[in-house]
């Protein structure tokens, strides 16, 4: 086969070449745009100082998620806005109510008005045509079951 040839040269000028860890912008000339933030290193070591302002505003908070260290001075992130959710959970007995007792809760079901079930987005063409097949389907395979157990019967009594 043939010999593989590296050239030393080549490499050298790959290493100028640095890359924001964000947007993956490269720069050739120099690193004046581009800042080592954090405690990173490697390809990992830069960025530009608008990408990572971003990145915190984005997440929260000011801590590298690679080196778990703090950006350096000068970065900050908004404050988080906490929403409470004012929910009742009940854990006791069965969450579900039957039906009687659910007409007679309901003051519009006393008075005789129809309603709109809870199961509307159910009850469209669509949806129905698609339970009318399944259970077309499900009868014809109960059938063929019974044809074929009937077909094993009979064969068993034929050969004894």
């Amino acid at each position: 086969m043939g010999d593989v040839v590296l050239l030393v040269e080549d490499l050298k000028s790959f290493s100028a070449i640095s890359s924001c860890r964000i947007c993956h912008e490269e720069e050739f000339e120099s690193f004046k745009s581009l800042e080592a933030p954090c405690a990173c290193s490697g390809t990992v070591k830069f960025a530009h100082r608008d990408c990572i302002q971003r990145w915190c505003n984005e997440k929260g908070n000011t801590t590298c998620e690679i080196c778990l260290q703090k950006f350096e001075p000068g970065y900050t992130a908004p404050a988080k806005n906490s929403q409470l959710v004012d929910a009742v959970v009940t854990i006791r007995g069965s969450l579900e109510v039957p039906r009687r007792e659910r007409a007679l809760q309901n003051p519009a079901m006393e008075e005789g008005q129809m309603l709109e079930t809870d199961y509307s987005e159910c009850s469209s063409a669509p949806d129905q045509s698609a339970a009318c097949c399944r259970t077309i389907t499900l009868i014809f395979t109960a059938l063929m079951l019974e044809r074929h157990l009937f077909a094993v019967i009979v064969q068993r009594n034929r050969s004894e």
